[in-house]
């Protein structure tokens, strides 16, 4: 006989974050000093899951919905105050261990990107805060925003681990924050321009990763040799600096070995050069009729110069997420001048898109076959849409309500599913080698 296609919405949360290790963190962190009216737990889950009270995110949204889940009047000054350090230091530390195993849920990479370890992005985002806020966080347009925060997230696809989150000001430039070690090995990591530096991919080399980075314009390395072998009266462009050659170049791909020289990190006060050869792949854009150009140091033996342009759409990945999280999550809405009170909404928001993809993945598993057809996008719609009834499922008692999680979880499974059942998602379109989609995408 068929198995009934349910889940256990309450059951499956539980187990992310259970209430005695919830209130032992919370005791420890210093979110709570002792016991009162207010559950922490309780507390907890309605910022995490209370975002969607009203057309924006605000404290009094925030209240009003703790109110109506838990049955508990509470006075506008009390529930402010609950805003504290200690309680930043608990959503920090809940989001920081679950975000490293957020995307994949145990996904297993395939097609070209099967003979890596994991697939691994990186890039940040900015929100505007209060101007209060400017000492704390001092933006870098003064005469627009005087106060910002740059969220820098490191993504595994794989959520073999790896993934991490950082919140600082948004003077902090991108690339000192990402630091590179031993957990890289066998990883394929993909770079945007704002982590462009040759000192980075040394140490990734040296610590046996791979990664995919595109060309900054500035960049003009010395061209060593052709991985292609051209017939016919090809250019000969050994030896000659890039820039003097791209423009002359009339074939539709480009794949050879550069030359790059940098300079190393001081050390004993000293600096010293360095000089290391990286692959430069270019596929010519059918619009605009210029090279998109890329830096590697995988071989063209694992991937060809089509496929690693079609691997790198992948980065558009963590855009995905950036857009779900200020789109569906209210990331952006930071409704305060007070310090702890933002960093709080920051990490709830991070708690919440990771209690969204542990219910998707839950879901995924239920309909096994067609898992495929359960995108990220619409389900972040779809939870949106019945977040606060995932509030009451989880702050008040199983036999109150048996039959809101059944009216959730059916809607759920019925919602969640894309009616276009051959739409590829990015990550698929990248492993079945559909680069014509993917480089669309990118």
């Amino acid at each position: 006989m068929a198995r009934p296609k349910t889940i256990k919405l309450r059951n499956t949360l539980v187990k992310l974050f259970p209430r005695p290790a919830l209130d032992a963190l919370a005791r420890e962190t210093g979110a709570v000093v002792r016991r009162r009216k207010v559950d922490i737990a309780d507390f907890v889950w309605n910022i995490v899951l209370g975002f969607g009270t009203g057309r924006e995110r605000t404290i009094a949204g925030l209240r009003r919905s703790f109110e109506k889940a838990t049955g508990k009047p509470i006075e506008e000054s009390s529930f402010h105050d609950r805003f504290t350090p200690g309680l930043v230091k608990l959503l920090k530390t809940l989001a920081a261990a679950a975000f490293g195993k957020l995307d994949g849920m145990g996904r297993t990479l395939t097609g070209p990107l099967a003979q890596f370890r994991d697939l691994v992005l990186t890039d940040s985002t900015v929100m505007r805060l209060h101007d209060l806020l400017e000492k704390a966080f001092p933006g870098c347009r003064t005469n627009h925003s005087k106060a910002a925060l740059k969220m820098h997230v490191v993504l595994s696809v794989t959520g073999a681990g790896g993934g991490s989150l950082k919140v600082t000001d948004q003077r902090m430039h991108d690339g000192p924050v990402f630091r590179v070690g031993p957990w890289v090995r066998d990883r394929l990591l993909l770079f945007d321009l704002g982590y462009f530096r040759y000192q980075l991919f040394d140490c990734i080399n040296r610590n046996g990763g791979y990664f995919i980075s595109r060309l900054k314009r500035s960049a003009n390395p010395v061209v060593v040799r052709s991985n292609i072998l051209h017939r016919g009266r090809a250019a000969d462009i050994e030896g000659r600096r890039l820039q003097d050659v791209l423009g002359g170049l009339d074939r539709q791909v480009l794949d050879v070995m550069v030359r790059v020289t940098f300079d190393r990190r001081r050390y004993a006060g000293r600096t010293s050069r360095g000089t290391q050869v990286l692959r430069l792949v270019g596929v010519r854009d059918a619009a605009s009729g210029e090279f998109h150009l890329y830096l590697t140091n995988i071989g063209p033996e694992r991937l060809s110069a089509e496929e690693v342009a079609q691997v790198y759409a992948a980065r558009w990945l963590i855009e995905l997420l950036f857009k779900e999280l200020k789109n569906h999550y209210r990331i952006e809405d930071l409704p305060s001048g007070k310090r702890e009170v933002v960093e709080a909404l920051v990490y709830a928001a991070i708690l919440t898109l990771v209690v969204s993809r542990t219910l998707l993945e839950a879901l995924r598993r239920k309909l096994r076959g067609m898992r495929h057809r359960l995108p990220e996008q619409r389900w972040a719609v779809v939870f949106a849409a019945v977040a606060q009834d995932i509030l009451m499922l989880m702050v008040r008692p199983p036999r109150e309500t048996k039959l809101t999680e059944r009216l959730v979880t059916d809607m759920a499974l019925h919602e969640a599913i894309d009616p276009n059942a051959n739409r590829p998602s990015l990550i698929r379109t990248v492993e079945t080698r559909r680069h014509r989609y993917a480089l669309r995408a990118a």
